[in-house]
């Protein structure tokens, strides 16, 4: 009986401080404009994930506020980036509510969709469907012409590579096909001598906390359970042969945080050599059991400089900058 009560107290404080997340961007200090911290910022762009827009005012409008803080940035962004789950369920209506939200507003000249596994799950397993729909409202949404849900951009000159599930799962079906384009790609891109921005919606397996903040269970949980999955290690591979590399992913669901920053058992910045892992917030209902800062409205904005990229942290609803969680990272010669 004791435990019945306990259970259901802590179902009540989960939903309580879900609930919390959406009044608490609101709940910070004056509004910042976006503006670049130092002089002579060779580019900038935002990154946010997991939106997961599906016919709901609540979220569209959410997605609303943080567009409309990037359309009055001071300093026009180069890009932006979202980051995987940007439907709930990849239905053509869902696609549809997010291209018209985004034509509402003009936030740069470069948006990026990248493909999550929520935007694969209109029909089961049926990868073409899933490609089509991606194919057709990157088009819509952004202007870009795409054949497939992997492919290349830059901004302001810094490669930039996307890489995309190809079927209906929770972990990242990555082909040997797309294996062994992105070893291409990321040796040509090696050629710049620039940073390379790499995005795919699931991070590597074991990294960010996983598989724990996952599914919360130490002792159970497989060691690949809510990463990019069997094409993990081949994938890390072709990484690690490049120096200045950025991998960034979302899907985890967990607040920001940073090493030292919180008491928590895991970075949302994870620095490896000569490469670095950034696992963005997640922007819509993030899970207030996997820790770190928890609030709708938030990512990244990344700014490029000689020598260092920074990593600010900002929660785009509000409108306002959250230093605690900034990061610099400094570049390989």
């Amino acid at each position: 009986m004791l435990s019945s009560a306990v259970a259901v107290l802590r179902g009540l404080v989960v939903v309580f401080m879900t609930a919390a997340t959406v009044l608490m961007p609101f709940s910070h200090e004056k509004e910042q404009k976006i503006t670049r911290k130092n002089e002579n910022c060779r580019a900038s762009f935002a990154a946010i994930s997991d939106t997961h827009l599906k016919d709901n005012f609540i979220r569209l409008g959410m997605l609303e506020f943080g567009l409309r803080d990037m359309e009055k940035a001071k300093d026009r962004l180069d890009a932006v980036v979202f980051n995987g789950d940007i439907t709930d369920h990849g239905y053509p209506e869902q696609w549809q509510g997010f291209t018209d939200t985004l034509l509402k507003y003009d936030i740069s000249d470069n948006n990026i969709m990248v493909i999550g596994n929520h935007d694969t799950w209109g029909k089961d397993d049926d990868y073409e469907y899933t490609r089509k729909n991606f194919v057709k409202y990157s088009k819509e949404a952004t202007g870009r012409k795409i054949s497939n849900v992997y492919f290349t951009t830059k901004i302001n000159g810094y490669p930039v590579i996307v890489l995309g599930s190809e079927a209906d799962h929770t972990y990242a079906t990555i082909s040997k096909k797309q294996i062994n384009w992105f070893a291409a790609e990321m040796k040509k891109a090696s050629k710049t001598g620039l940073p390379i921005f790499v995005f795919c919606h699931q991070s590597f397996n074991g990294t960010h906390g996983l598989p724990y903040n996952w599914e919360l269970d130490k002792n159970e949980d497989d060691p690949t359970t809510g990463g990019i999955g069997d094409a993990s290690d081949d994938i890390l591979r072709i990484v690690k042969k490049y120096k200045n590399v950025f991998f960034i992913s979302g899907h985890i669901h967990a607040g920001m945080t940073v090493e030292g920053s919180d008491k928590t058992f895991y970075s949302s910045v994870e620095k490896h050599g000569n490469y670095t892992l950034v696992n963005l917030p997640c922007y819509e209902y993030p899970d207030v059991r996997r820790g770190g800062h928890i609030s709708n409205g938030t990512g990244y904005v990344f700014e490029m400089y000689d020598g260092e990229v920074l990593l600010r942290a900002r929660n785009f609803a509000s409108g306002t900058w959250l230093e605690k969680y900034d990061v610099t990272v400094k570049l390989a010669k």
